[in-house]
């Protein structure tokens, strides 16, 4: 299983499932996603990867910016407790519309976790319809 919902506390902290946690190390970077209602997080690795790549584009193009203020500006390192928590910025919970007690969902994406609320992710899950309704010619994998 990929998915994994978890209850964000008062304070804004929310267990990272334990099966993903052993393969993070103590530390990952929460920042905004590409996908609306999404927060993407990375090991520091993958972050400091993804980072190297955006500051190779051309500073003067205003999507380059953008992409830098949305990805690199709002990243913030968020440090596993004891119990195996990380706590988020009110205002990185507030872009994906959650609030203390509610539910989000962990996906791991294998190059990354996304993060959104259970609400949201089940409100897609059911607007998107069945994967039989997507064209997958386009992509060449094998075995589905």
């Amino acid at each position: 299983m990929a998915r994994f919902t978890h209850t964000v506390d008062a304070k804004g902290r929310v267990f990272v499932p334990a099966r993903l946690r052993d393969s993070l190390g103590g530390t990952l970077i929460v920042t905004l996603s590409l996908d609306d209602g999404y927060l993407s997080a990375y090991t520091p690795e993958q972050f400091h990867e993804i980072r190297a790549q955006i500051a190779q584009l051309s500073g003067t193009d205003p999507a380059v910016r953008r992409l830098k203020r949305a990805i690199i500006g709002e990243a913030m390192p968020c440090d596993f407790d004891k119990q195996g928590r990380i706590s988020v910025s009110d205002e990185l919970w507030s872009h994906i519309q959650v609030k203390a007690g509610e539910e989000v969902c962990f996906i791991d994406m294998f190059d990354k976790l996304e993060i959104c609320s259970k609400s949201f992710y089940e409100l897609q899950k059911g607007e998107e319809g069945s994967l039989a309704d997507i064209d997958l010619s386009r992509f060449d994998v094998r075995g589905l």
